[in-house]
């Protein structure tokens, strides 16, 4: 049976059982492919780790709390926007550098990190553990900090590498957006 007009002939209960494999399978592919799984904000939590040296860092972060909201659906692609809102451990962001691949934005610790040697990635996503490659990175030293959105290494859905659509600094703070088909 077809059903028509959005209802199924039956009834609400078969209806609403389909609706909700769907939406547990379109869930399980945001999992699989590291998206947001609602169009609301994720938390992207960063872990700090000091460079393994015999050379002692200043204190660093612990963890670094980033923003991605994935923007509404578009037949065919999926995007996602991001903010790092880093006002607490540095200021003076620009973008460095950007390429078809990937963009670094570049800032000036504040005083209190400056000694800080250390990268850090993401471990997790809207509190789940995150596993997969760490597309957003940070690297301290030298008294600055690079973000880092790097989209080498990760495919989409139908196996090509997801592009960044912008890249710029905003109220002072890293903005992005990046997408891929679906």
């Amino acid at each position: 049976m077809v059903a028509c007009n959005g209802l199924d002939p039956a009834g609400p209960e078969r209806s609403a059982a389909l609706s909700g494999a769907a939406s547990a399978v379109i869930a399980l592919v945001a999992v699989l492919f590291g998206w947001p799984q609602s169009a609301g904000a994720g938390a992207l939590v960063l872990q700090v780790a000091p460079l393994h040296s015999r050379t002692p860092a200043g204190p660093c972060p612990t963890t670094i709390s980033l923003v991605e909201t994935r923007q509404p659906y578009r037949e065919g692609s999926y995007g996602v926007d991001g903010r790092a809102a880093l006002t607490s451990i540095a200021t003076g962001w620009t973008l460095s550098g950007r390429d078809r691949f990937s963009a670094t934005w570049q800032a000036r610790l504040l005083p209190a990190w400056r000694g800080c040697v250390a990268a850090a990635g993401i471990v997790r996503f809207a509190d789940q553990p995150y596993r997969d490659h760490s597309y957003l990175r940070l690297r301290f030293g030298d008294g600055t900090v690079q973000l880092i959105l790097d989209m080498t290494g990760r495919r989409d859905p139908n196996g090509y590498t997801p592009a960044i659509v912008s890249a710029a600094v905003s109220q002072g703070q890293p903005v992005w957006s990046w997408g891929g088909s679906d």
